[in-house]
């Protein structure tokens, strides 16, 4: 759930004056933290094991990423940065709405459908909802990130004139659910296996269409 500008003010590089920094030391870190909260959960982690497993010391990762509530939403974030260029125009040119948006839909289930999302989701979701802080930064850097970033791509086609919206974050929330549909909540359950991925396409083009069909121009807005 990485991005260039933290909207949450992850503390990082803070390497002495004169001295590299070591991206591997970075990556060791982030590695070991995402294994230990898988897993023990958020809260039984602890910067030691944590600094234990990456190989290095409590100053150094203290020194790079603040404390566990930035390296937690660190890992959220490079979780989620698989997606980030897909927010993004084609370098190749315009691509139609329903194209443009059916990738974005696949991207997104595909990442929150992987085994390992859905134990991190459900190892971690639980724990962070006993810190309001931890769980306003967590949204913020994954669900909300993906809500602005779907509702800015939604502004800018109502501007075009190729869907009609009052909200587009509420927009951006409909078409969410219509991807999603129950899918995750039964995967976390354990009550189905990960869909395999023409499944997936197929889901998030289907949501695509019902959204698109929903938001024409001359339908009725939403209340």
């Amino acid at each position: 759930m990485v991005d260039g500008a933290s909207c949450c003010g992850v503390i990082r590089g803070r390497a002495g004056p004169g001295r590299p920094r070591d991206p591997a030391k970075d990556d060791a870190i982030l590695s070991a933290a995402r294994e230990s909260f898988l897993e023990k959960g958020f809260h039984a982690s602890t910067i030691e094991d944590i600094a234990a497993r990456a190989g290095v010391s409590k100053v150094t990762l203290y020194n790079r990423f603040g404390d566990k509530e930035a390296l937690f939403e660190e890992v959220v974030r490079v979780e989620m940065g698989r997606m980030n260029a897909l927010f993004e125009p084609s370098l190749d040119g315009p691509m139609p709405l329903a194209d443009r948006l059916t990738a974005i839909g696949t991207a997104l289930l595909d990442m929150l459908f992987e085994p390992d999302h859905v134990r991190f989701d459900r190892l971690i979701s639980g724990e962070i909802a006993q810190s309001p802080k931890l769980a306003r930064r967590f949204f913020e850097v994954a669900p909300g990130k993906c809500r602005s970033a779907l509702a800015a791509i939604i502004d800018e086609a109502a501007a075009e004139g190729i869907v009609a919206v009052d909200d587009a974050e509420l927009a951006a929330e409909d078409l969410t659910a219509l991807w999603k549909g129950f899918c995750d909540f039964q995967l976390k359950l354990g009550l189905i296996e990960r869909p395999p991925h023409a499944a997936i396409v197929a889901r998030a083009a289907r949501g695509t269409a019902v959204f698109l069909r929903a938001y024409a121009p001359g339908n009725s807005k939403e209340g």
